[in-house]
């Protein structure tokens, strides 16, 4: 196991891929973090105060990194199956067990590096917007949960990596599916903000002195408003999802009153998934047909 982790990780080491997505995704987020927060502050809009703190837009780069995961994760693994390394592997005595943690291994460390170049990138707003309003402990607890549930997102992929051995299917596949991810994810947050009661706006009427009367319409019951007890099975989902958890970290100021995050489920769900998809990678990987 020690050798298969030093090739591995020597190999990860020299991969150019690898460092280029680790500068781009550093790159990206102290970008868009610092621009967030100058908007924020500079250029407010209607929810300029409600937005007005770092978590606001530290965490807005989540989705990116559960892009960038797939892209490596595909290319770093396909080139294990269509070099013949796999193989090779196996010939040599290792045992199927231990390849495949140890490529599980090296793709989640990838995955937090990648995790935090977005937080370290991140880092740019705090000079505008000051320190996190939950603490350094609070802020501490999101890393973890980001951290999570891209190791989550990991295993995954490397389950999806040993069963498509073909290096350029495997990496359209998983970037679909990280799209697929991330789009239902979106879905279920857009539609969980739905209030119970909506209103089609106001009423004009001119009153007897001949002035413009602007007249709220009365609320009524909003049909697309998810109720009861569907709606608690949506927020799981959502905090189970790796991509619901990145979009409840890019949202945890306008969330809205009611509380869709559900942080000690979504530390659950994300090692429950971690532990499900590598068992069911070790079960398919000492049974497979290696051509």
């Amino acid at each position: 196991m020690r050798n298969l982790l030093s090739a591995n990780f020597n190999r990860l080491f020299k991969n150019k891929l690898f460092w280029i997505l680790t500068f781009c995704l550093l790159v990206w987020s102290a970008v868009a973090a610092y621009d967030n927060a100058c908007n924020i502050l500079y250029r407010p809009g209607p929810y300029s105060d409600a937005k007005a703190v770092p978590e606001s837009v530290c965490f807005d780069s989540g989705p990116v990194v559960l892009l960038v995961i797939p892209v490596f994760a595909s290319m770093f693994l396909g080139t294990e199956f269509s070099d013949g390394t796999m193989r090779n592997k196996i010939v040599v005595g290792n045992r199927r067990g231990r390849i495949y943690l140890a490529n599980f291994i090296t793709v989640s460390a990838a995955s937090l590096v990648f995790c935090a170049a977005w937080h370290i990138g991140s880092l740019s707003a705090l000079p505008v917007l000051g320190l996190w309003s939950v603490g350094v402990f609070g802020w501490l607890l999101l890393v973890l949960k980001s951290a999570l549930f891209c190791v989550a997102f990991s295993a995954v992929l490397c389950l999806i990596s040993h069963i498509i051995t073909n290096k350029a299917a495997v990496a359209v596949f998983e970037i679909v599916i990280a799209l697929a991810v991330i789009m239902a994810g979106s879905f279920l947050y857009n539609t969980l903000l739905e209030p119970e009661m909506a209103s089609n706006g106001v009423t004009i009427s001119t009153n007897e002195n001949g002035e413009t009367v602007l007249e709220p319409i009365a609320p009524h019951p909003n049909p697309d408003y998810i109720p009861e007890p569907q709606r608690s099975v949506y927020k799981r989902i959502l905090n189970a999802l790796p991509s619901g958890q990145a979009i409840l970290l890019a949202n945890t100021v306008s969330s809205g009153e009611e509380q869709l995050d559900l942080p000690i489920y979504a530390y659950c769900a994300s090692l429950a998934i971690t532990a499900a998809f590598t068992a069911l990678g070790l079960m398919h990987f000492k049974h497979k047909d290696l051509k």
